[in-house]
């Protein structure tokens, strides 16, 4: 819940081709409980401000990232209202019914002042 809304998210796990090179990149997807269209999707690619930790840390592929030496879950509910309150504050509105996408994750995630996640 955040501001009384109801959201949900899931995270997931890709690959991209960039300039010919393969980059791993973790998938953010939130919406609004009633309101699917108007989702908002954020793709973090390794490489470019941090890295998806891909085989590294907690296993990879499980929504871990690595910025700085600093360790983020994008499985934590605690990072997920970060990053919705981060997009809703540089212009997504949830429950408009128009979608969002963002290629720069590392960048909502440095502007939403996440909580690191505790190294094991």
């Amino acid at each position: 819940m955040i501001d009384g809304a109801s959201f949900c998210w899931t995270r997931s796990h890709g690959h991209l081709e960039v300039d010919g090179v393969r980059h791993c990149v973790e998938r953010f997807s939130t919406w609004r409980d009633d309101d699917r269209r108007g989702a908002l999707r954020v793709c973090f690619v390794d490489g470019q401000g941090g890295s998806t930790t891909a085989g590294q840390g907690w296993g990879g592929h499980d929504g871990s990232l690595l910025v700085g030496g600093v360790a983020y879950n994008l499985n934590r509910p605690a990072l997920a209202v970060r990053l919705i309150r981060a997009a809703m504050a540089s212009g997504w509105q949830p429950g408009s019914g128009r979608g969002v996408e963002r290629d720069d994750g590392f960048a909502l995630l440095a502007s939403a002042g996440a909580p690191a996640e505790p190294r094991r």
